[in-house]
């Protein structure tokens, strides 16, 4: 690569020193997701890390040379800065990388070279290197001798939080943070907004956290229509998303917020009734304490897009880096407008000839006012529904027609780029197959469904038959979703998608076709695998064992 050398000095682990060779190094590295690229000298020797690698005071004045210093700390590398040592680790800025993300290491007995396009891929490079810590043969850590070329196959590497029905701690986020940056996952998709909750402080309007952060009940793991009978009250003040939004960024994570519109609104109407449609026989919105798809929408009228807008405004204020905004748009009902006078009115005033259109209106509205921020849209698969909206609009597309991507073939070929999440191989909140016997904890969503284990992620092909090169450069990114339906805590979203979350990393990252002839294959990623569970052990992740096991119960 053709590159701009910044040369830096970093450390490894612990200590100073000079560069030594290590005693040869037997072990192959278990990477993932794969590089692109690998060749590893195995039985030779390699870089002897124990004495570790220096940073200089005077290299840490190059921007470049931070970012890798905060890379390495970020990845769990020790990093040292002293004022003068001999030169280990050599970082060259790749000015000729047509992919931002893309990285190159040299690792020799002398020391290590990475060649980065940006700092996000020296972030991902300095993961490469914490995953590559191994023991040489008299048992000192060593890095291998190696060279990697590697970048990934998708732009956006995503996961989904519902924390509108279930809310995790600042810490348990971070925890998801962590774990999402040693896998190379760029996008934390944040859902904030539910039926059962609203979960995020808007300075504008109070009463969405004062109320409509207020829940009576959460419905049984059971599923057996029964409430445990404990409130949830918990919401994000702008300060915590302010905490979280800059940890990610420090992990090279970019965090998507998710503010549900039109439907999936009860909890934003119980706050603000007027917002609704609030001349229609029987309209009493709540915070909803039961699962399932509810009836209350918002209202078209000029204070509920002022209401839309105000909200919208303070969440581009918070996530300053998103530049994708997504507005939900999934599970409309229709029947509120229907039965409302004033929305019915309003179809007539904009010459609209179906209910869906109110929503096409919505989805319009909102992708006009976010451009103006200079936001994209993103939205369920929904959206393309009932009209034409903004071509840059992005549809994440979750919904599959007899297991075949249709939906995500119609929107490529429309101009639309898409993220795939597909129920049938993303959805984390879905059984994997055999679960503990004897409590309802684990109980899982689509139990009766195929069987979803790491194994069923891995076989997902995304590369689509249908498109054109041209159509398939569309499909953007791969997402797994963990909804909070059956998903109450901590504990349970790591069973669920933990060893899953790993699998969809290689697939996202990974070419099925690798340059060297080889294909991603399911038997060779089980064996990298089990050399990442004493990783997870580390970090108290209670991941699925094979077995079906909970680690951790």
């Amino acid at each position: 690569m053709k590159a701009l050398a910044t040369t830096v000095m970093g450390l490894l682990a612990g200590g100073v020193g000079l560069a030594a060779e290590s005693a040869p190094i037997q072990e192959q590295v278990s990477i993932i997701p794969r590089p692109v690229e690998l060749h590893q000298r195995v039985g030779e020797p390699g870089f002897a890390a124990a004495q570790g690698l220096l940073m200089t005071q005077e290299q840490m004045q190059d921007p470049f040379c931070a970012a890798a210093h905060a890379a390495l700390v970020a990845a769990g590398v020790p990093v040292r800065v002293v004022p003068q040592g001999t030169p280990d680790l050599t970082v060259c800025r790749d000015t000729a990388a047509s992919n931002a993300e893309a990285y190159a290491l040299d690792v020799s007995p002398a020391g290590v070279r990475v060649s980065a396009a940006s700092e996000q891929a020296l972030f991902w490079a300095a993961q490469t290197l914490a995953q590559s810590l191994l023991k040489d043969a008299a048992g000192a850590p060593a890095l291998p001798s190696m060279q990697v070329r590697d970048e990934p196959l998708l732009p956006y590497r995503g996961f989904m939080v519902d924390t509108g029905r279930s809310p995790l701690s600042l810490d348990e986020l971070q925890k998801i943070l962590r774990l999402m940056a040693r896998y190379k996952l760029n996008r934390l998709h944040w859902h904030l907004t539910e039926d059962q909750g609203w979960r995020v402080e808007i300075k504008q309007f109070p009463r969405l956290t004062e109320v409509g952060a207020l829940r009576r009940e959460t419905p049984s793991m059971a599923f057996n229509g029964k409430g445990d009978g404990k409130p949830v009250t918990r919401f994000y003040t702008q300060d915590e998303v302010r905490r979280v939004v800059d940890y990610a960024h420090s992990l090279g994570i970019t965090v998507i917020p998710e503010i549900e519109v039109p439907g999936h609104s009860s909890a934003a109407l119980a706050a603000y009734p007027e917002l609704g449609n609030d001349d229609m026989p029987g309209y009493a919105p709540e915070v909803m304490s039961t699962w399932g798809v509810k009836p209350y929408v918002y209202a078209p009228k000029p204070q509920t897009f002022a209401f839309l807008e105000g909200v919208f405004t303070e969440i581009c204020e918070l996530f300053p880096r998103a530049d994708i905004i997504h507005i939900g748009g999934d599970e409309v009902p229709r029947d509120h407008w229907r039965r409302s006078p004033a929305a019915q009115q309003f179809m007539r005033d904009k010459g609209l000839t179906h209910e869906g259109q109110i929503q096409q209106h919505f989805t319009n509205r909102m992708a006009d006012f976010l451009a103006g921020k200079k936001r994209r849209i993103m939205g369920w698969d929904e959206i393309l529904e009932d009209g034409a909206i903004r071509q840059d609009a992005v549809a994440m597309v979750w919904r599959a027609d007899n297991g075949k991507l249709t939906r995500a073939v119609q929107a490529a070929k429309m101009g639309h780029d898409v993220v795939l999440c597909p129920t049938f191989y993303c959805y984390f909140d879905y059984s994997q197959g055999k679960e503990p016997e004897g409590t309802d904890f684990y109980n899982a969503i689509g139990a009766h469904r195929s069987t979803k284990d790491w194994r069923h992620v891995y076989s997902l092909n995304i590369q689509l038959p249908e498109l054109t090169e041209q159509e398939q450069r569309h499909i953007i990114g791969l997402q797994a979703n963990a909804w909070g339906e059956a998903i109450h805590n901590m504990h349970k979203l790591e069973y669920m998608c933990f060893p899953r979350l790993l699998a969809l990393s290689e697939i996202a990252w990974t070419p099925a076709q690798l340059p060297d002839g080889s294909r991603r294959d399911a038997d060779e990623f089980a064996a990298r695998l089990r050399a990442h569970l004493p990783y997870l052990d580390a970090q108290r992740v209670n991941y699925r064992e094979e077995s079906g096991k909970p680690r951790l119960d």
